[in-house]
């Protein structure tokens, strides 16, 4: 019984919510490289919007305790977590995605410099999200994004890059 009660004290104290930097590293891929994503692409949207669709506070729920080391901050995860669902990779490939991919960087606001965290970590996420009272945000984020109507031309530019893009 003890055990039990200190293995999930364990659990949910693992990690704090991490929080993306306001202030742009110097070799962001987005200012290195930004202006060659397609503005209509997935990447190019979650580049310009990631924090507008997957706000920290969508995340508080998955972190209650807010001790712990901080985790990857929620909008780089959910980025990834959506990129990962859309393109159909492993944890293992959407790591070296992460690592080498300069439109994987730029969509999660990441440094060109930057390794990716272990592919562990998009176990840890799920299983967070699965534990929680909507295990669906993200998708669910997204779905609301590509619901919206589109325009004249059939496409809406904030989300463009959402419709069809598998």
């Amino acid at each position: 019984m003890a055990v039990g009660r200190l293995a999930g004290i364990f659990r949910d104290d693992f990690s704090v919510q991490g929080r993306s930097d306001d202030q742009r590293e110097l070799l962001d891929a987005e200012s290195v490289a930004g202006h060659l994503l397609k503005a209509d692409s997935v990447f190019g949207f979650l580049s310009a919007h990631r924090r507008e669709l997957f706000p920290d506070e969508m995340f508080a729920d998955l972190f209650p305790t807010g001790r712990g080391r901080p985790s990857v901050p929620a909008d780089v995860m959910a980025s990834v977590i959506t990129l990962q669902a859309l393109q159909g990779l492993s944890d293992s490939e959407t790591v070296d995605a992460v690592t080498f991919d300069l439109r994987w960087k730029a969509a999660c606001g990441l440094p060109v410099t930057a390794g990716a965290f272990h592919a562990t970590t998009l176990t840890y996420w799920r299983w967070r999200l699965a534990a929680s009272t909507r295990p669906n945000r993200i998708f669910e984020a997204v779905k609301a994004v590509v619901a919206q109507p589109r325009g004249a031309d059939g496409q809406d530019p904030t989300c463009a890059g959402f419709h069809g893009a598998r």
